[in-house]
């Protein structure tokens, strides 16, 4: 036995031995004993430890990033919760929640509870003197933000900007009306992006009308893909210094020309002395009287804003429809009540689309499978540490709830990946419940929430709803919709998502109706 301990010995002494003779062996076993050292830390020693998740994740965050960046995360955060259920730890320093609870504690206001500010490395500047926007963490200028455009949304504001919405819907209409077959991903995003343009900058992008996309709104397009690569990077601090030389010149010029145009257009609009029904002139209207916007920040909020106000609508669209036209039972039912309730397409408003109950359920089953952002934005726990769920979190943690795995979770949702509309219709529960009423009773409606909530939900919500209602009655009521590949049918999930989705081609035949 003395003379295995002393071979032992000897072994490591002349590994020593020769690690100090080679430096490169000496910093190879020096970085992997710290690389251990911190992964048996995080998942055994950490004050995260009693959380449930698989142990790469909960020793390094590097899988998180790597997922992240493959588009794949909202999949792997829906694996994991099926796993290992509604709290998972998804990195040394990270809880993923899908329980309605987390919902009130991260993102409500709770008397006596300090709130948990937005995670700080998640949307950094991309140049010092870029202003801050409705996106940015500070709690005070966020309060500043959405005090002034509150007035541009408020249900006065909201009927004002109705005759607009219709117009554009109305130029939608009368293009597709020209076309057989049309790829609707596209299309949507031309209206939504022309739309919000107006809105926000006085001026459409012009891609209705011309029937191709804009330069802003192209790149506007890969604004999540940006964003996802820009968030995951900045987890490691020593990497955010060198992002501007990993990154290809070519990608942060630009998205800096980008956001040259759009504050130039910000400018050119704000400007203007105009009082149109828009998102601008009342939030225009409160600034100048009660706390003015530096030009920087008017730049940057109405850039978040025409960007919100139209690729998440555009998404939401998209998702619903391609639901509709892979279940024929659904989508006739809906076809009915719309054509059922409007003898005329100019009966179909904003106003009146407002109160049909089946195409909100619609509307709110296609949220669900396809919540426009599928992972949220992390939150952190703030000094003291705080509870939430009823267990106790150390302060510094990043916590997160994420709808499109806390959505697909069958503890949440019954048949959680099957599009049922009638699981948002209001109607008693069965009397003797069978496995068939399942998937429209005993429904954890109080997890759902697509535009978030407290704080920081979003602040255009009803609009979107607006616009939702619209195109897709007006969509139905004209046209007979069936997909051009009868075999394209897959769930939305199967892409990608870099913050926001990477949407597929969505190519239907159009066959008007005669009447």
């Amino acid at each position: 036995m003395a003379s295995e301990g002393y071979m032992q010995a000897g072994g490591f002494a002349a590994l020593l031995s020769q690690a100090i003779a080679h430096p490169i062996l000496a910093w190879f076993l020096l970085t992997s004993l710290l690389i251990f050292s911190y992964g048996f830390y995080n998942a055994h020693l950490h004050p995260l430890r009693k959380y449930p998740g698989p142990l790469l994740w909960r020793s390094f965050r590097i899988p998180y990033v790597i997922a992240t960046q493959r588009g794949i995360i909202h999949r792997r955060f829906t694996d994991l919760h099926a796993k290992y259920g509604p709290i998972v730890r998804v990195a040394p320093n990270e809880l993923s929640y899908a329980d309605s609870r987390a919902l009130k504690d991260i993102y409500g206001n709770r008397p006596g509870h300090l709130p948990f500010e937005r995670n700080r490395t998640s949307f950094k500047k991309m140049t010092p003197d870029e202003g801050n926007s409705l996106l940015y963490w500070h709690e005070g200028d966020h309060a500043r933000y959405k005090r002034a455009f509150a007035n541009s949304f408020s249900d006065k504001a909201l009927r004002e900007q109705a005759p607009v919405i219709e117009r554009y819907v109305g130029v939608f209409m009368q293009q597709l009306k020209k076309r057989n077959t049309v790829d609707l991903t596209q299309w949507l995003n031309y209206l939504l992006f022309d739309l919000s343009g107006d809105l926000t900058y006085g001026e459409s992008w012009g891609c209705l009308e011309s029937g191709t996309a804009h330069p802003w709104v192209e790149i506007a397009a890969d604004f999540g893909k940006g964003l996802a690569l820009i968030a995951a990077i900045n987890t490691y601090p020593p990497l955010d210094k060198l992002l501007r030389y990993i990154l290809p010149k070519h990608i942060l010029q630009r998205s800096l020309d980008h956001r040259r145009m759009s504050l130039a257009q910000a400018q050119k609009r704000i400007s203007c002395d105009v009082d149109r029904p828009d998102w601008v002139t009342p939030a225009k209207a409160y600034s100048e009287q009660k706390d003015p916007f530096t030009d920087r920040e008017w730049g940057s909020n109405l850039l978040v804003i025409a960007f919100a106000g139209s690729e998440t609508t555009a998404s939401a669209l998209t998702a619903i429809l391609r639901s509709l036209l892979q279940h024929k039972g659904v989508l006739h039912r809906l076809t009915t009540e719309i054509r059922s309730t409007f003898e005329h397409e100019t009966d179909i408003t904003v106003a009146s689309t407002a109160n049909l109950p089946y195409l909100n359920a619609v509307i709110d089953e296609g949220l669900r499978l396809g919540p426009p952002v599928a992972i949220g934005i992390p939150r952190v726990v703030p000094q003291g540490g705080d509870t939430v769920c009823d267990q106790w979190v150390p302060e510094g943690t990043y916590v997160t709830f994420n709808q499109f795995p806390a959505y697909r979770q069958p503890y949440n949702f019954p048949l959680p990946n099957s599009f049922i509309p009638e699981r948002f219709l209001a109607s008693p529960p069965p009397s003797k419940p069978s496995s068939s009423s399942l998937s429209t009773h005993n429904n954890n409606t109080d997890i759902f929430h697509p535009f978030q909530l407290g704080r920081h939900s979003c602040i255009g919500q009803k609009v979107a709803y607006m616009e939702m209602r619209l195109v897709l009655a007006r969509l139905l009521w004209s046209f007979d919709v069936t997909l051009r590949d009868a075999r394209d049918r897959w769930d939305w999930g199967d892409q990608f998502t870099h913050i926001l989705w990477d949407k597929r081609a969505l190519e239907v035949v159009l066959e008007e109706v005669e009447r």
